[in-house]
């Protein structure tokens, strides 16, 4: 008997997803990667790759943030495929750049292709039944370590191979974001999740809190953390996402209902997103800088751009297969338990990577034991954050963790960026960080994971001994999804 055509799309729907997850992070981790190259040959300055950065770290973060809280309100098939069409003309319009400037408004427009990540989470929530989420979730965890190894992999060899042809690269980002939105529009459910009206003004203070408070979390160093502009946007920030929490406890139809995020499931899925964007971005910044440093500064192993990618695989296949396994295990083994693990694991990964990183095979090595650790606890931090909530109101705490996460990441980026710079040594005609340096931005991560493990596993003792949460009292009454 044939299977029911409802079926075969519903079966669909999480691979799907997890593509338009791997278009959105590959192509978000590239540009990074590829950053160098295209400076170079567009003869730009330095404080332009600066703002490219900054560009993408706000745009994407606010639209991880929005997207998520939206969709259930005017559509995620409508915001999946417009995320995935953003990220494709904006990749248009950087393969085109004559110059730096139209450079930076490609990137502008490609950042929100970014809220594919946080989108495709509240959509299996919104769409699954219960008893799938954990598998589903693993599925996503895994294709988010499969799009870091294609990140580092393909724009190494960008920068190493194909030095002339960073604009083809955008060109193939935009096919494959053509090709997934197209997939998303076939295969994520269309209609709204429930009876709502968009909340424009809560959605245009959120983003207004995001960015004033990403600015000077990023550019701090450069502007000087006691300057006049740093103090003056992060007390804009405050009182920005002060007004948006008083507007949503004010408001009948919130973008987030405040209360959803005091629910212990939530508040430890929440703690989840704040710790590995932490902990996954001093990675990022850190190994591969490590390993193309030259020995002339006492560590590194010299390794190319292209070379140091391919180091990152083994990294890139432990979170594949932690994330899959966790997503399996969710359904079986207390989430917490694995959550506290899998912290753990990254914990002990990172403190070791202080002791023992005098060669490449030995950072690998670890690196990929820190992927095992942040595998699972992606996989998990999925489950915990979605599952107290109803399917309504999984896009706005989604939402509100993707943009903690990015905001941890900023605030880990900008630490170990300070750390990095405490202490330099002279390699040649330039000035490197010390040995040391590295030490401690690894031992920072590790107490941030360290920390983490113990809030949750404090967190899963003080929930086993509370009353059940009583359910959140919805002043509009919830339809089924469409």
């Amino acid at each position: 008997m044939p299977a029911d055509p409802g079926e075969r799309h519903g079966r669909l729907l999480v691979p799907a997803l997890g593509l338009c997850l791997l278009t959105g992070v590959a192509a978000y981790l590239m540009v990074f990667t590829m950053l160098g190259q295209i400076t170079a040959s567009l003869h730009a300055s330095g404080t332009f790759a600066g703002w490219v950065v900054i560009a993408t770290i706000v745009t994407g973060t606010v639209s991880a943030a929005l997207f998520p809280a939206l969709g259930s309100v005017i559509g995620q098939r409508r915001l999946m495929a417009g995320a995935l069409a953003c990220l494709a003309v904006g990749s248009v319009v950087s393969a085109a750049a004559p110059g730096a400037a139209a450079l930076l408004i490609g990137r502008i427009i490609a950042a929100p292709g970014f809220a594919a990540s946080t989108l495709s989470i509240a959509i299996v929530r919104e769409r699954l039944p219960e008893a799938r989420l954990p598998r589903a979730f693993g599925v996503l965890a895994a294709f988010a370590g499969i799009a870091a190894g294609v990140g580092f992999t393909l724009g190494g060899a960008v920068e190493q191979l194909a030095r002339d042809d960073w604009r083809a690269v955008f060109a193939a980002i935009a096919v494959a974001a053509a090709v997934t939105g197209a997939l998303a529009a076939a295969t994520v459910p269309g209609g709204t999740v429930g009876s709502r009206r968009a909340d424009i003004p809560g959605a245009l203070l959120l983003a207004g809190g995001l960015v004033t408070a990403l600015l000077p979390i990023t550019e701090g160093a450069a502007w000087g953390w006691a300057s006049w502009r740093v103090t003056g946007l992060l007390a804009g920030a405050l009182v920005l996402l002060t007004a948006w929490l008083a507007a949503q406890l004010r408001r009948a139809d919130p973008l987030v209902r405040p209360g959803a995020l005091a629910l212990p499931g939530v508040a430890a899925g929440a703690l989840l997103f704040i710790v590995t964007g932490a902990t996954v971005a001093v990675i990022n910044l850190t190994v591969p800088a490590f390993l193309e440093t030259t020995a002339a500064a006492g560590y590194g192993t010299g390794a190319s751009v292209l070379t140091a990618g391919l180091d990152m695989l083994p990294f890139a296949v432990t979170i594949t297969a932690a994330g899959s396994l966790a997503g399996r295990l969710a359904g079986r083994v207390p989430p917490r338990a694995i959550a506290v693990a899998a912290l753990a694991c990254e914990a002990i990964a990172l403190a070791l990577l202080a002791v023992f990183h005098h060669g490449g095979s030995q950072v690998v090595l670890l690196v990929a034991l820190f992927g095992v650790g942040h595998g699972g606890a992606l996989a998990v931090e999925y489950v915990l954050l979605t599952g107290a909530v109803p399917p309504a109101a999984a896009g706005g705490v989604t939402g509100v963790a993707g943009a903690l996460a990015g905001i941890s990441g900023a605030v880990a980026s900008a630490v170990t960026t300070a750390l990095l710079a405490g202490r330099l040594v002279r390699a040649g005609t330039a000035m490197l960080p010390a040995p040391a340096s590295y030490d401690h931005a690894w031992l920072f991560a590790a107490a941030v994971a360290a920390v983490g493990a113990v809030a949750t596993a404090a967190g899963a003792f003080t929930a086993d001994r509370r009353p059940a949460p009583r359910p959140l009292a919805w002043r509009r009454p919830l339809s089924r999804p469409r």
